[in-house]
């Protein structure tokens, strides 16, 4: 368990001193704003291009462990609809509980992943985030939908702008490149290097930068219901769900990481810009992400798949 926690310290240290940053460094917000287009557009692709390009497939089942996830996020958004009969909570407040049960922040699950399991991790990691990012966002706009106060968006729009998404595309180049056994050599691939290591720290430390210290009292229970779905009952879900598949080896354990990681700071956007709880949403994704480094080190340091 020491190991695994020495070994995701670093990332939170590194979201500790980009939340650092926004207190002590003036309009350092502009620097974020701008950097965090590169690592959405340009760093994290050209890691997951890289890496997936270069992975060694052929001895891994990842269709099991893609299905435990998608299994437990299913489930966890059944208990999240079941229990709306058993508490009271205004439709905007549901919408910021659904996403921050089945969201996941992308960023700290690939840097995690790379930390955990080294370049085979990241590599894993991309397919997770291609079939991830999909389903949970299509289940976010279609709860924000009909449950959100705000402007409304169409599934075909949502769809669309995944197909966009520069995560999936790059996992996506990265399969191609694998499937066909095209190799990135020479000057070009050490720019995908120099690309790629810029993408872990600087991601990070803008999911710190974007943290919002705060707790709502008149919410803290629906923000510590939504906490421990997120951080422990879907691990837990996960984890049965592996076991009961046979699953084992670093797919088993990048699927439970995955399920493990903090909810999606743009789940704050969304909800920001489709009716959704805005306060309550910042909490949850502030909550899990600071929680989550007891959270997943337990969950992964007792482990042995």
């Amino acid at each position: 368990m020491l190991n695994v926690f020495f070994s995701i310290l670093p990332i939170f240290l590194l979201i500790t001193l980009g939340f650092l940053s926004k207190i002590y460094i003036k309009d350092i917000s502009i620097f974020w704003n701008f950097s965090d287009k590169f690592v959405y557009y340009l760093f994290f692709p050209c890691l997951l291009i890289l890496d997936i390009s270069e992975a060694n497939f052929s001895g891994s089942d990842n269709f099991y462990p893609i299905v435990s996830t998608i299994s437990s996020t299913i489930i966890i958004a059944i208990i999240i609809f079941i229990s709306r009969f058993f508490f009271n909570t205004t439709p905007d407040l549901f919408t910021s509980i659904f996403q921050g049960g089945v969201r996941y922040n992308s960023y700290v699950f690939i840097a995690l992943s790379q930390s955990l399991f080294g370049s085979e991790g990241v590599a894993l990691s991309g397919f997770f985030v291609a079939y991830m990012i999909i389903i949970t966002n299509i289940m976010s706009v279609l709860v924000m939908n009909h449950y959100g106060h705000g402007s409304k968006k169409s599934l075909g729009g949502a769809i669309l702008a995944l197909a966009k998404n520069p995560l999936i595309i790059g996992a996506i180049i990265g399969v191609l490149l694998n499937y066909f056994n095209i190799h990135i050599t020479g000057p070009i691939r050490q720019l995908f290097i120099y690309l790629s290591n810029a993408a872990t720290p600087l991601s990070l430390m803008s999911v710190g930068a974007g943290l919002i210290i705060s707790m709502h009292i008149k919410k803290i229970l629906s923000i510590s219901y939504a906490t421990i779905l997120k951080l422990v009952v879907m691990p837990l879900i996960t984890i049965l769900i592996i076991k009961y598949l046979g699953v084992s080896g670093v797919p088993a354990n990048i699927a439970i990481l995955y399920s493990a990681v903090p909810c999606a700071g743009n789940a704050y956007i969304l909800a920001k810009q489709m009716g959704g709880d805005h306060e309550a949403m910042a909490s949850i994704i502030t909550w899990t992400t600071l929680l989550s480094i007891i959270t997943v080190t337990l969950i992964l340091g007792n482990m042995k798949l």
